[in-house]
């Protein structure tokens, strides 16, 4: 894929967020109402109620018919006082959007494609790296449905890190997130580097678009996606249902 055509790929998508056309917004505030904000987002489980995109001097406000009430008293304000109006009101998800630029890492080490015979390793992973979980009912059918989607880096004969391919609210099989998860013990040993380098270049393989976001202070998988070729979209503050 070329960059002109991942820009293109990612700005379509996080016009989907913003009920609006992003790539005709250069600068200002713009407020969205759209009753889209009321849909239950596949993957994700819950509703974006209210999300709000920035990107250097463009503010967009996306927000449910429910909330226009509250969201005509932010109208008079700049970027910085809607944010600060906002958080008085609603705890807010707030999150790092990338861009996939290019592929800076060609060398994959250990990290490789999880083939179907992979599967008891990746289950013990599983179990490790989410000790609440109980994934009997849908773990191996959600391994045989995305089977060629998931990278892992093998350490010693186990799994030690794994990038996933998670159901996407929008775009499926035109955009993907790489989920990424590193064993506590093996971090900072450039084993997640390598594993989602890897699945980057196989969605690009593919023609999929790239994708990556995390938390706003999460440093570590910001400084990750840096360095396999990612750089900084936007950021989101979301207000979920």
């Amino acid at each position: 894929m070329t960059s002109a055509e991942i820009a293109n790929i990612t700005t379509q998508y996080y016009s989907r967020f913003c009920c609006t056309d992003l790539s005709k917004l250069e600068h200002g505030v713009y407020f969205v109402c759209s009753a889209e904000r009321n849909d239950l987002l596949k993957g994700y489980g819950r509703k974006y109620a209210l999300y709000i995109l920035q990107r250097e001097d463009l503010c967009i406000v996306a927000y449910s018919p429910a909330l226009r009430d509250f969201v005509d008293t932010l109208k008079h304000n700049e970027p910085d006082g809607i944010l600060e109006a906002v958080e008085k009101e609603y705890r807010l998800k707030k999150i790092s959007l990338l861009i996939f630029q290019e592929e800076i890492v060609t060398q994959y080490g250990d990290a490789k494609v999880l083939e179907s015979k992979d599967y008891p390793l990746f289950e013990t992973f599983f179990r490790e790296t989410h000790k609440n979980a109980n994934p009997d009912d849908w773990l191996p059918d959600y391994f045989a449905e995305k089977e060629g989607c998931f990278t892992g880096y093998f350490k010693d004969g186990r799994l030690v890190s794994v990038c996933d391919a998670p159901d996407m609210p929008y775009m499926e099989g035109r955009i993907q997130h790489t989920g990424i998860m590193t064993l506590e013990n093996e971090r900072r040993k450039g084993y997640g580097k390598l594993t989602a380098a890897l699945a980057t270049h196989r969605l690009l393989q593919k023609g999929i678009c790239p994708q990556w976001e995390c938390g706003l202070g999460n440093l570590a998988s910001f400084e990750l996606a840096k360095s396999i070729g990612y750089k900084e979209f936007g950021r989101a503050y979301i207000f979920e249902k």
